[in-house]
């Protein structure tokens, strides 16, 4: 793409923006990385500006990360928005800092594995992160995402305890405990159906 950006080299020609796809090397493995850069059409030199090089460090570690495992920024992303919670919410949830949230997800920095083993954990879990967010007194400022944090794929628990009286050839069941605050209503005792 064409700009009208003076070449940082020779102060004359204009630079034209590219992106090349450059194999890449990390702990035996291989992969074709983008690399931007640009070129001079005076001096004919190409180089990375700030914001090429940041680009071109994302990328890599974007790499890096799927080399070694970890979760990338946008699943990272993608776990914030099925919670409904920002960054800074996520950071004061599950630690690393103010702004660590920002830079996981933007592939500026790797997350540690047992950062990743947390997140992996609510993940799949939705009771877990609602203990976090009790274990963080968090339970106001969230109240509200609950009803987010249910799509398809989770699965609930609840420990009820039923009182069954039994005389006369028949018994009558009767919860006495209720589900935990995190868990959905559970239908009353008259939808019950005994099997």
């Amino acid at each position: 793409m064409d700009t009208n950006e003076l070449c940082s080299i020779c102060g004359e020609g204009h630079v034209t923006t590219h992106v090349d796809q450059v194999e890449s090397e990390y702990k035996g493995n291989t992969a074709l990385v983008s690399m931007h850069y640009k070129t001079c059409n005076v001096c004919g030199s190409d180089f990375a500006g700030a914001d090429e090089s940041r680009l071109n460090k994302r990328a890599v570690l974007a790499f890096r990360k799927a080399v070694d495992g970890l979760l990338t920024g946008a699943e990272i992303c993608a776990l914030r928005d099925r919670y409904g919670i920002n960054q800074k919410q996520a950071s004061r949830l599950f630690g690393g800092g103010p702004v660590a949230f920002s830079k996981y997800e933007n592939d500026d920095v790797a997350h540690s594995e047992s950062m990743d083993k947390l997140l992996r954990l609510v993940l799949k879990n939705e009771f877990a992160f609602w203990s976090l967010v009790e274990q963080e007194g968090m339970q106001a400022e969230l109240a509200s995402k609950r009803v987010l944090a249910t799509p398809g794929g989770f699965k609930t628990a609840a420990t009820n305890v039923f009182v069954v009286q039994f005389g006369g050839g028949s018994f009558t069941p009767t919860r006495i405990a209720a589900p935990h605050p995190y868990q959905p209503p559970i239908r009353s005792d008259a939808e019950l159906q005994w099997k």
